[in-house]
């Protein structure tokens, strides 16, 4: 029977002695923890702890510049590995102001159209809102209203949940 003391005296790398994740709200840890590849009991390393962090960023769910992978001496002489993870927040309400015949179904069956995965209980994610401020631009260049600005405005309503509120002016 080989332990963590007897491993690391045999000069082998340090085991995973645990495995951790903090931070989460919606998610669990298990759910997380699907997405990673370390798992205690195994030879440490830091490099798959760090494909470990890409793979959730993959997923889309967490903050890139929040989220992060750390690792700890364990009492056994292990190591702990704890992934600090900000799940972005979810999309409550898509508003769009000072719409000129149309109506809001309109501009989100459009978002579909186009293949902007911008909807009610998604996640918030900037670069989908830039894209959908285009399409939203496109749409109402097509419809006969070319000198328009939008912008947008997004507003926490919850530390989980946001609004999501594009807004049209159009030139005079």
């Amino acid at each position: 029977l080989l332990t963590f003391n007897t491993l690391k005296a045999q000069g082998s790398k340090p085991l995973v002695e645990g495995l951790e994740v903090v931070g989460n709200r919606r998610l669990t840890s298990k759910e997380i923890l699907s997405h990673i590849k370390t798992r205690p009991g195994e030879p440490f390393s830091q490099e798959l702890c760090e494909g470990d962090l890409n793979a959730l960023f993959a997923t889309g769910l967490f903050n890139k510049l929040k989220t992060r992978v750390i690792s700890e001496s364990g009492v056994r002489g292990g190591v702990v590995v704890i992934f600090e993870v900000v799940e972005l927040p979810l999309v409550s309400d898509i508003k769009v102001t000072n719409l000129r015949g149309l109506d809001e179904a309109a501009v989100l069956q459009r978002f579909r159209e186009k293949d902007v995965n911008l909807v009610k209980g998604g996640v918030y994610d900037p670069p989908k809102v830039v894209a959908a401020q285009r399409v939203l631009k496109e749409l109402l260049d097509a419809r006969g209203w070319p000198n328009t600005t939008i912008t947008f405005q997004w507003e926490l309503t919850s530390s989980m949940y946001g609004g999501l509120t594009f807004n049209v002016e159009y030139e005079k």
